[in-house]
């Protein structure tokens, strides 16, 4: 049945077993994202039922999937270094993975606009392509070029994150190693953690310097990569000092997401847990194997992507169509069309637009080997 399911849903089926939890995780990350875009905070002026679900812990904080989804990038970047040759070799990799996604994503986006009439962040233009399609955030083009540079999607600013991540931890991999990566990585994150500390008691210039340059090199960030990144040092060594500093990152990352004693932090922590203990109990592999969570966890990337301004548009025309729904309704007919346009394009578009990009660019490595030769 599983195979079946797998083969169903274009996941390898010659993936490791112990493995299928980290697309459980995936799932569980993606769904604590949507469910926090659809009736949380982060939309309030535009929602038709404002903040009333915002007393809901899980749901006001779900954004702490994003966490998640950077621990599972640290685990899966760690054990992606090892199969390269160079960091060219690596990079390349990483943006066939994460290209052909973006790219089919961001047209579907541009395309489809129009029908979302109450899109957050408006009307999109050709232009905001840009910053997804370079995975490079638009602050960059705003400063370089002078320019009023937008993005498709408020999402996607942890790409641009995750990609400074790949650069930075590729470079370190095959300069000083896996582990000396690891702790330069924990050493930054630490430099962040120092910096909130004392800001209060520095200059307010050089407070407000130190904060800018550091959240653009997203240090605070580096904490829950390093986690991700122990975690797979534990997983292929079995030796519980990583395991254990692992979990002392993720739970200071934690803290600094909220406060030591707050209802974020317990969130935030339990989040931690769950990641932590699937590296070490059957049980919670099992659970985090299921098929529901693998396959939300298999379409968690085009997901991601697309979700957040068509969902709350939809949200808000299904109101002004049909006053009558309970707002706690409004958002699972938007979520599940999106869920199954991510299917397409997870299952069929985006494998496609890989190849053809693959062979394209092996034609053109050909020729340029020819014309060199």
């Amino acid at each position: 049945m599983t195979a079946s399911f797998l083969a169903a849903k274009n996941i390898p089926q010659n993936k490791p077993s112990r493995l299928l939890f980290l697309d459980g995780l995936r799932g569980i990350a993606i769904l604590l994202v949507v469910f926090y875009h659809a009736y949380s905070n982060n939309w309030i002026d535009f929602l038709p039922y404002r903040d009333q679900y915002n007393g809901i812990s899980i749901l006001r904080f779900g954004n702490y999937g994003v966490q998640l989804f950077f621990m599972i990038s640290g685990f899966v970047i760690a054990m992606t270094l090892e199969k390269c040759k160079s960091l060219g070799d690596f990079m390349f990799r990483r943006w066939l993975r994460l290209f052909p996604a973006m790219l089919v994503g961001s047209i579907i986006i541009l395309i489809s606009a129009p029908l979302f009439t109450a899109r957050p962040y408006g009307t999109p233009h050709l232009n905001d392509l840009i910053p997804g399609l370079t995975f490079i955030e638009p602050e960059f083009f705003r400063v370089i070029f002078n320019n009023h540079q937008k993005w498709l999607e408020g999402s996607f600013w942890t790409l641009f994150v995750e990609m400074k991540f790949y650069l930075l931890a590729g470079l370190m991999y095959f300069t000083i190693g896996p582990k000396k990566m690891i702790a330069v990585l924990i050493a930054m994150f630490l430099t962040y953690v120092t910096f909130d500390l004392v800001k209060s008691h520095l200059p307010s210039q050089l407070a407000e310097q130190l904060r800018v340059i550091l959240h653009y090199l997203n240090y605070e960030h580096y904490g829950w990569f390093a986690t991700g990144a122990l975690f797979y040092q534990y997983s292929i060594t079995k030796k519980w000092t990583y395991w254990i500093m692992g979990l002392l990152v993720a739970l200071l990352a934690a803290r600094g997401l909220g406060g030591l004693i707050s209802i974020s932090m317990i969130y935030a922590s339990a989040i931690v847990l769950i990641f932590a203990l699937s590296m070490v109990n059957p049980t919670v592999q099992k659970l985090l194997s299921t098929k529901l969570l693998v396959f939300v966890g298999f379409i968690s990337y085009p997901f991601y992507l697309i979700h957040e301004n068509a969902m709350i548009s939809m949200i808000i025309q299904l109101h002004q169509q049909y006053s009558w729904i309970p707002g706690y309704l409004l958002p699972i007919a938007p979520i599940l069309g999106i869920i199954f346009v991510s299917w397409l394009i997870a299952r069929y578009l985006e494998p496609n637009a890989r190849n053809i990009i693959r062979n394209i660019l092996s034609i053109k490595f050909s020729e340029l080997r020819q014309k060199f030769s």
